[in-house]
């Protein structure tokens, strides 16, 4: 167990089914920092073979409710398949991008048998 500003992996975890509509569960593990962060975010994600996060986007006027996000994926480790807007690219450990406000993104672990690990870097724009 950890003590003060130092927080550990096994801390704040949570489990998602269908996460964002997309097959299998995914682990979430979410980095609070007391609030400190805001309005960024820091997450990893555990998509475990066959689960994927769903195709989503985040609107810059917030028009579905899902909050103004920009996000900045990192991939730890693992083999993914990353949409983003009409195109999928694969990638793997090392890699990353930036998904932008208006344009759909989407994660799944490529893999049959490792996880993918990802950083996800999510900053909240004032919607407009």
């Amino acid at each position: 167990m950890t003590s003060g500003p130092i927080e550990n992996e096994r801390d704040n975890r949570e489990v998602l089914h269908a996460m964002r509509g997309g097959p299998g569960s995914v682990t979430l593990r979410h980095f609070r920092f007391d609030g400190k962060g805001a309005p960024t975010r820091f997450l990893i994600l555990e998509i475990p073979p066959g689960a994927a996060e769903g195709s989503h986007i985040h609107y810059a006027d917030d028009r579905n409710g899902t909050g103004a996000y920009e996000e900045f994926y990192y991939v730890i480790s693992g083999r993914g398949l990353a949409t983003l807007g009409d195109e999928t690219y694969a990638v793997g450990t090392g890699d990353y991008w930036h998904a932008p406000l208006d344009v759909a993104r989407g994660l799944a672990n490529a893999d049959p048998v490792e996880p993918l690990k990802v950083h996800l870097t999510v900053v909240l724009r004032d919607p407009v």
